[in-house]
């Protein structure tokens, strides 16, 4: 098939991975994508649509630049500039975009559009009725609602109207999560529209035979017990309260560290926190991580931690934390069960109640056993779940397929 994939993303995080990861392994499947993104950089990899080797890997954590996330101020050419104005050049961003889209579909066209939800981006619906193309949305947050929640959405009746408008039209609706998926439906979008499909890891890069050896030997970790956090840290990924729940442990003197490994914006406010509790010396800000050292990092620990998560997401930190096959601790939050099963592939805890939190580490740190286990079951929950990238493509192309077949039939 020839996939012509659009997102008007920049960022290099979390969003990041995600759109290489899917993008390479459409390519791996035998598929040619071409690529219509902003920026010169990206149209530049977009030129390349070669199918890509198993050899080749992919984005994994990085520097943060999007323009999508809720704490983020808008910008333009590097000055800050009013939300009601960022959400106009949103629409407009509509226009040059279509015509992008247009321009690369007229050469060949394409067999399928696969666009990545944004604010007000509809030029991949347009395209794919003017060209008579199947259109795949991918929506990983209902940004109508995390704006109005996380951000300061102006135009918020207009963003929800067109976000639900967007998902009923597209031939297939991906959302992250059941959650998700409930609260589309909830808004009247038929839930035949709506394919759940969690995010996904690529298991040649994360996997248990990871080496984490010197990662210890780098920040001083040898024969100390770690706990530990990997991402772009966020006030609401609740990592202060992960350093709540272990202050009293490594106010102990045991030989037990936090890791916390990546920057973000609530970096300094931990790093205050971590004065404040006395722990300072036993947390360690790594900063910046480079992408192919995120693996080894995660193998440094003994527990991965996702402190707190939105109650529709589904982080791909998550899968990144079980395929390394680390004992990994989580809120009991309803997407959240739906990958992990607690006791086989994690543990959970009643969200943001740090104690809690505190005890199931405790728990952990002082039982080898319990963790190994819990490692070996989140390393096989990958596989009994399908959570990898490529799995994720092949089920994309297969919703189009009997999606096609049922409009066939529906016709005759």
């Amino acid at each position: 098939m020839r996939i012509l994939y659009h997102h008007r993303t920049r960022a290099e995080d979390a969003q990041g991975i995600h759109i290489q990861a899917l993008i390479e392994a459409f390519r791996a499947l035998g598929h040619r994508v071409d690529v219509v993104e902003p920026g010169p950089a990206r149209r530049r990899r977009a030129r390349d649509s070669r199918p890509a080797s198993a050899a080749e890997g992919q984005a994994t954590d990085g520097a943060k630049s999007g323009v999508e996330d809720a704490d983020a101020t808008p910008t333009l050419a590097g000055r800050r500039i009013p939300h009601w104005l960022y959400e106009v050049l949103a629409l407009a961003y509509n226009v040059p975009a279509a015509l992008m889209l247009l321009l690369r579909c007229l050469p060949r066209r394409p067999d399928l559009i696969y666009e990545r939800y944004a604010l007000f981006s509809c030029a991949g619906l347009l395209v794919a009725r003017w060209i008579r193309r199947p259109l795949v949305l991918e929506v990983n947050a209902p940004l109508s609602l995390e704006l109005q929640e996380h951000g300061d959405l102006v135009l918020r009746g207009p963003a929800q109207r067109m976000e639900d408008w967007l998902c009923r039209e597209a031939t297939r609706t991906v959302v992250v999560s059941h959650s998700m998926a409930e609260i589309f439906a909830d808004r009247g979008v038929p839930r035949e529209k709506l394919l759940v499909m969690p995010n996904g890891v690529d298991s040649r890069r994360f996997h248990p035979a990871v080496d984490g050896s010197a990662v210890r030997s780098r920040y001083g970790l040898e024969g100390c017990r770690v706990v530990g956090f990997v991402g772009w840290v966020r006030p609401w990924h609740g990592v202060d309260g992960l350093l709540t729940a272990m202050a009293d442990r490594l106010r102990g003197g045991a030989a037990e560290r936090v890791l916390i490994v990546g920057d973000g914006p609530a970096v300094p406010a931990l790093r205050r926190q971590a004065r404040a509790l006395g722990i300072e010396k036993a947390v360690i800000f790594t900063g910046p991580v480079a992408q192919e050292e995120v693996p080894a990092h995660l193998a440094a620990l003994d527990i991965a931690v996702q402190p707190d998560v939105t109650s529709y997401a589904s982080p791909i930190k998550l899968f990144e934390y079980l395929a390394i096959g680390r004992a990994v601790v989580a809120p009991d939050r309803p997407n959240i069960r739906e990958v992990i099963e607690e006791g086989a592939s994690g543990r959970l805890f009643p969200p943001r109640d740090w104690e809690a939190l505190g005890a199931v580490l405790a728990e952990l740190l002082d039982d080898a056993e319990a963790r190994h286990a819990l490692g070996e079951g989140a390393a096989a929950r990958i596989e009994q779940g399908g959570y990898r990238w490529v799995d994720n493509a092949r089920r994309v192309l297969e919703a189009v397929d009997e999606g096609n077949q049922r409009h066939v039939v529906a016709g005759a």
